[in-house]
């Protein structure tokens, strides 16, 4: 823009004096000069904006406070088993889970928040509870630590407790995780709007295994 901006000025030629054109040249010289302090003040703008563009695609990027996953998961608990899909949203303390079976019906929906939990089930049954732990240990027999999940499936250890073992690989990845009696196991990761997240993982507790592997991440909308 500056090289544009002195082109202007080499091809007016010099004015001389009680000319009859001087008069018309110096009105193009002075527009020439207007329409110069106009595209340079529209070039600033545009390059001031770029930056918050980009911010605003940064806060598309799942976080644990407001993410959505899909994907496919597998529980086996004392020898029964489930193999099927998943899709997950959470967003200000509120989570929502809905499970499908392999031909892609709905197994059943979870919702919880702060105020209670409730899973709903194919056949029109639906259970409460005053969260998503209890009532998994009352309708599905095992535990379901929803609240240390969602920090988990970003790879990182839940705030609220300590974890009592952490490995990483070579490039910092986080591959290994116990807390709260589990074990977490990150098989593989893949890049997410420029950020490494987990595709591959698996969650373990006595007598429970369970595999997710997601195949879209996302940020769900703001309202």
């Amino acid at each position: 823009m500056p090289g544009e901006i002195s082109e202007i000025w080499t091809v007016v030629p010099p004015l001389q004096p009680n000319h009859p054109e001087s008069d018309r040249l110096l009105g193009i010289l002075l527009f020439a000069r207007r329409v110069a302090g106009l595209l340079a003040v529209v070039w600033l703008l545009a390059a001031c904006a770029s930056p918050e563009r980009r911010s605003g695609a940064e806060s598309e990027r799942p976080t644990p406070d407001r993410f959505e996953l899909s994907g496919r998961i597998a529980v086996k608990y004392r020898g029964d088993g489930y193999t099927g899909s998943l899709r997950w949203r959470h967003r200000d303390q509120r989570d929502t889970i809905e499970l499908y079976s392999p031909v892609g019906t709905v197994y059943a929906r979870l919702a919880s928040s702060p105020e209670g939990a409730s899973l709903r089930m194919a056949d029109g049954k639906r259970f409460d509870e005053a969260d998503a732990r209890a009532l998994a240990r009352r309708v599905l027999g095992w535990d379901l630590p929803l609240a240390q999940m969602r920090y988990w499936v970003f790879a990182r250890p839940a705030p609220a407790t300590v974890a009592t073992r952490v490995d990483t690989d070579q490039q910092g990845r986080l591959i290994a995780l116990d807390q709260d009696g589990w074990q977490v196991r990150y098989l593989s990761f893949a890049s997410v709007g420029g950020v490494l997240l987990p595709d591959k993982l698996e969650l373990e507790e006595p007598g429970l295994k369970v595999k997710l592997i997601v195949s879209r991440w996302g940020a769900p909308p703001e309202s």
